[in-house]
């Protein structure tokens, strides 16, 4: 039995969808579990079990005690996700707290009961890292997140490490970045200018759009974690492009395939210029994994999705 928490989320849906499709037993954990995706279009081969379950929450792992005994991995995606990252109001910080350390924490020291246990893949994100000293960025860069997301999910990796050597099991955590696809709502560069070729109005970009940005297509994703679970491997990994994409080039992108007139519309830069490009050759090596989807096709993919039409 493979249980994962954050099922019901945007990379818990496809994560739940990989592994069902591998014909692995899933129990997917959340605070409103589902039988179903809830993502239109996503078609999970056969129903997963599910178990409400709060990580926030002082016992909201309870429920969770009595599938120990059944558990030979888990995978931790459950996380308090601000509206924008990058932000440090005082709500956040007291959020990620609570359900990205002290939940995280709590989960794995109940995991230390689970008898046939046999590995953790815990999904992290590229915040971790904070300013740019060098680049292509690899796991080895320096870690001083800038924000209570970038904080939280590195304690997040600490405590990971600490089960990892009590326990003698191996573990991994996946440095993620931007996760875009079919599911996702979040207001950021890509899901903007998708929703906007989606309503018939211009996409708009600061400065050259020559930005890098990291992304990674969900599906994708949710194959790195599965490689994880299959592997039993152990370490941190970015799961990423391996390039970076310009904020123009996504924008392009969404000019490409949207079927209809899409125009550009380039305003004043209000932000410095920054520039964020993952290494993965780790993931390559150790894992065999690259990413396989396009900017387009994932791009296309999102955008059929928005429309509410089929998109696989």
């Amino acid at each position: 039995m493979i249980a994962v928490t954050g099922m019901s989320g945007h990379l818990g849906q496809w994560v739940v969808q990989d592994l069902l499709s591998r014909g692995h037993d899933v129990l997917g954990l959340a605070r409103r579990p589902t039988s179903t995706p809830t993502i239109a279009g996503l078609a999970w081969p056969r129903p997963p079990r599910t178990l409400a379950c709060d990580l926030s929450a002082p016992d909201g792992l309870v429920p969770l005690r009595a599938w120990l005994p059944e558990l030979r991995a888990v995978v931790h995606l459950a996380a308090h996700v601000p509206a924008e990252t990058a932000r440090n109001a005082d709500e956040d910080g007291e959020a990620t707290m609570r359900a990205n350390a002290f939940g995280t924490a709590r989960l794995f020291a109940l995991l230390s009961e689970a008898p046939q246990l046999e590995t953790i893949v815990y999904a992290s994100t590229f915040e971790v890292y904070g300013v740019v000293e060098r680049s292509p960025i690899d796991e080895t860069h320096p870690t001083e997140p800038t924000n209570y997301y970038g904080a939280s999910k590195l304690l997040g990796e600490k405590y990971l490490k600490l089960f990892e050597n009590d326990q003698k099991k191996p573990t991994s955590a996946l440095r993620l970045p931007a996760i875009y696809g079919p599911g996702d709502t979040i207001r950021r560069a890509i899901g903007n200018f998708v929703r906007a070729a989606a309503e018939g109005t211009p996409i708009q970009i600061q400065g050259d759009g020559g930005d890098l940005r990291e992304l990674v297509y969900v599906g994708d994703a949710a194959r790195a974690v599965s490689m994880c679970v299959g592997q039993r491997a152990s370490g941190v990994f970015n799961i990423a492009s391996g390039r970076g994409i310009s904020i123009r080039e996504m924008a392009e992108a969404v000019q490409r395939v949207a079927e209809t007139e899409v125009r550009i519309v380039v305003s004043e830069r209000v932000k410095p210029r920054a520039d964020y490009v993952l290494d993965v050759g780790r993931a390559k090596r150790e894992l065999g994994w690259t990413p396989a989807t396009s900017l387009d096709d994932g791009v296309r993919a999102q955008l059929a999705w928005v429309r509410g039409r089929p998109f696989v």
